[in-house]
């Protein structure tokens, strides 16, 4: 499952571009196999790779950009998954930068199925994704082949972060935001590493609300009880 959630208004990508750019001594090279010379950042948490989902630490603390990212989380949740209750917010976020993409992968067991990509690029992004499974889940998995998609600017994506899949060659000044819930099979070691690390804030920039944004498959997901299929990504 994928889904085109909306696209934010132009202004918003810009502003959001522009804090990220005041934000790029935070970048660091992805350590990652399937991500080699990419740079990113985590946000909030970074699950230590490697660790099942078991092992994490403290990443950058931006409370009102963590704000808009739940915001903007919690509204995909909402469209997509309609059964679900409003108030989902995502755990944790990393934030990538730059003409390095990334090697088709699934994402690490930390990460529960439903995830939320925001694409901040200045030209259509080329997206392989492979729907071995059809929801948000792991069930029914089922023979796929990969399919590319162009991702516009300012786009937002939900999709099965347990389900293959890779950016191709993005452009130079593309930014990435990229925002999961820790998969319940984790939430036990999530929580005794909150337990062990309070949060402090540190960031006092605002961000006007989603004024404008096209939201995609809003009226099918308030007609029906149950999942709606997939938005068509152009």
């Amino acid at each position: 499952m994928l889904q085109l959630i909306s696209i934010l208004p132009t202004a918003k990508q810009r502003q959001l571009r522009h804090y990220l750019h005041q934000q790029r001594s935070l970048l660091t090279l992805d350590t990652s196999s399937y991500g080699v010379g990419r740079q990113r950042y985590w946000l909030q948490h970074e699950p230590i790779l490697g660790s099942c989902g078991r092992r994490y630490r403290p990443a950058s603390q931006q409370p009102q950009f963590w704000q808009l990212c739940q915001t903007i989380y919690k509204n995909a949740n909402r469209i997509a998954l309609p059964e679900q209750a409003s108030d989902v917010k995502p755990d944790v976020g990393l934030v990538a930068y730059g003409d390095v993409g990334i090697r088709q992968h699934r994402d690490d067991p930390y990460a529960a199925c439903p995830a939320v990509s925001i694409n901040l690029s200045t030209a259509p992004t080329r997206w392989g994704y492979t729907a071995i499974y059809g929801g948000y889940d792991k069930q029914g998995a089922k023979r796929a082949s990969e399919k590319v998609y162009q991702l516009p600017p300012g786009g937002v994506i939900m999709f099965n972060s347990q389900n293959p899949h890779r950016v191709i060659s993005p452009d130079p000044e593309r930014w990435s935001i990229n925002l999961w819930r820790i998969a319940s099979t984790c939430r036990p070691y999530f929580q005794h590493y909150l337990d062990a690390h309070p949060r402090a804030d540190n960031n006092t920039v605002s961000f006007s609300p989603q004024v404008g944004e096209q939201i995609h498959g809003q009226k099918r997901a308030e007609r029906r009880a149950n999942r709606g299929p997939t938005v068509g990504v152009p």
